[in-house]
């Protein structure tokens, strides 16, 4: 099973920007048991405003899924099935093997910046190379110390090399 969407309320309608991996967001939620029972949401004067950057396992797997793709302003309905939930464990007051509810509302979208982007595709190519630049370094350098500890000039053996025979 997979995220369950449906749009409600307000959606802009001309949504140029949508959100997506390394985004950041602010969201507003509720979030209900299959029963109607709320058992977190934003509104809670000890909450507030719920602020990530998706594609971070910051929050369920579901509600990641369910939020890629909206634009700022937006309201949308999950059904969220247990396994991109809370599994068989639940969490505090939700119990195991819950499919949960949310309203969500994405009412901030900050974009990823061109640099940001750059920088973490650049760092799928930079790790490997560097890496592979330290194993040919030190594979070379193994290798030019074998070659002169089994040179005779090395092990004592007495021999002159021909620039030096000429000279004494």
């Amino acid at each position: 099973a997979v995220v369950s969407t449906q749009s409600t309320g307000y959606r802009p309608g001309l949504c140029d920007l949508r959100a997506d991996d390394g985004d950041k967001i602010t969201i507003e939620y509720t979030g209900y048991l299959e029963s109607g029972v709320e058992f977190d949401s934003t509104k809670l004067p000890e909450r507030g405003p719920l602020n990530f950057t998706l594609g971070t396992n910051t929050v369920i797997p579901g509600l990641e899924r369910g939020i890629m793709g909206m634009c700022s302003g937006e309201r949308r309905k999950l059904v969220i099935p247990s396994h991109l939930a809370y599994g068989n464990q639940g969490y505090r007051t939700i119990p195991g093997d819950s499919t949960i509810f949310f309203d969500v509302e994405l009412t901030r979208l900050k974009k990823k910046s061109v640099l940001e982007k750059s920088l973490a595709a650049l760092q799928f190519f930079i790790f490997p190379l560097t890496t592979s630049l330290v194993i040919f370094y030190l594979w070379n350098k193994m290798n030019a110390t074998e070659k002169s500890t089994s040179s005779p000039h090395h092990q004592g053996s007495g021999k002159r090399s021909r620039r030096n025979r000429k000279r004494g």
